[in-house]
């Protein structure tokens, strides 16, 4: 009698290279999805880890995508903006060259309740929710370049307000949110605010800076402006990285 463990020898009348069909075919099969595995499991890693791409490189896609905006008349049109003063503005734009910055400037906004403070508001978010203390917060980095566009007219709010773009993206080195100016040689300043969400998400947000005049020689004037609602020290230029 054999054995009950004893495994059965393999048939005499396969080829030698036949003897082990199942274990060759489970071979094949893993090799075939290993590929598919790697493909689904790295991205996933890739997005929990955080992008390795610096801030100032995300914020180059989010200006790529307003440039191409603004160099069609075609995306004007789905907004009915199409004509008039706004198409106007919208050829003023187009004429730039927006895939090299001449400097990158960071400007750190300080958080809604000390800004109040700075202008003599006492205990302006007392009694607020922490929800409702970050929509707040998030509101004041993103609306910098809003309240400088306003001052140049409607026509030139409305027209940065149809070229905005933004992206999102997974990013471990925002520690609070900030803005970047992006000044070209050719073509209007930008402004993009990197706002955190949660689990290390970013959203990137660029506006054209409508006034024609703003370059490097205003960055000066905007640090003065700081200065005299108490912010010092809130600008400093950022280096080109990947």
């Amino acid at each position: 009698m054999k054995p009950a463990n004893e495994i059965p020898a393999q048939p005499t009348w396969l080829p030698a290279g036949k003897r082990h069909p199942i274990n060759r075919s489970v071979t094949c099969l893993f090799l075939c999805v290993l590929p598919l595995l790697l493909a689904c499991f790295l991205p996933g890693c890739a997005a929990r880890s955080g992008s390795s791409r610096s801030l100032y490189a995300h914020g180059l896609d989010v200006i790529g995508l307003m440039e191409e905006m603004v160099k069609s008349s075609s995306y004007g049109e789905l907004y009915g903006m199409a004509s008039g003063e706004i198409e106007a503005l919208r050829d003023k734009l187009a004429v730039g060259d927006y895939a090299t910055p001449q400097a990158v400037y960071e400007v750190t906004v300080p958080d809604t309740g000390k800004l109040l403070a700075l202008l003599g508001e006492s205990n302006p978010l007392d009694g607020f929710s922490d929800s409702l203390r970050t929509f707040l917060n998030n509101r004041t980095a993103s609306s910098l370049a809003s309240q400088l566009n306003a001052r140049q007219g409607s026509a030139a709010l409305a027209t940065a307000s149809v070229y905005t773009a933004s992206k999102t993206f997974v990013s471990s080195s925002l520690e609070h949110n900030t803005l970047y100016l992006y000044t070209f040689r050719e073509g209007y300043s930008v402004m993009v605010s990197f706002v955190a969400g949660e689990d290390q998400a970013v959203t990137a947000t660029g506006v054209f800076l409508m006034a024609e005049d703003f370059s490097s020689s205003s960055v000066e004037q905007l640090e003065e402006l700081l200065k005299g609602i108490g912010i010092t020290g809130a600008i400093q230029e950022v280096e080109k990285a990947p």
